[in-house]
């Protein structure tokens, strides 16, 4: 058991770690940028966020009518949901792009 907490809080600590310089990289590229080139990423990122959110919203639709379903013809109700880790992870990163774009923005003084 001493192994395997040992193992996590390594490997937790390298992933902090590593992930560091992979942000100041991002923000890095995104500060060379033009306005312009800014202004697009920034709109292609919101469009990005409000796709994935919808696709989030239609999954948990589609489940909720299938719970419905299951409990009319069954007569017993179902605990089932909608699975959003993939789009859950794809949110986090396109809204910390989103924040990366905005400073960029705001440093290279930008009209936003």
């Amino acid at each position: 058991m001493k192994l395997r907490l040992s193992a996590v809080v390594i490997s937790a600590a390298l992933s902090t770690l590593s992930a560091a310089p992979t942000f100041a990289v991002d923000f890095a590229y995104f500060q060379k940028q033009s306005c312009a080139d800014l202004g697009k990423e920034s709109d292609a990122l919101a469009k990005a966020d409000l796709a994935v959110a919808d696709g989030k919203k239609k999954k948990s639709s589609e489940a909720a009518i299938k719970n419905t379903v299951g409990f009319l013809l069954t007569g017993w109700p179902w605990w089932t949901s909608a699975d959003h880790g993939n789009a859950d992870a794809q949110l986090a990163e396109i809204r910390a792009d989103l924040k990366m774009v905005k400073a960029a923005q705001k440093s290279n003084k930008c009209a936003i």
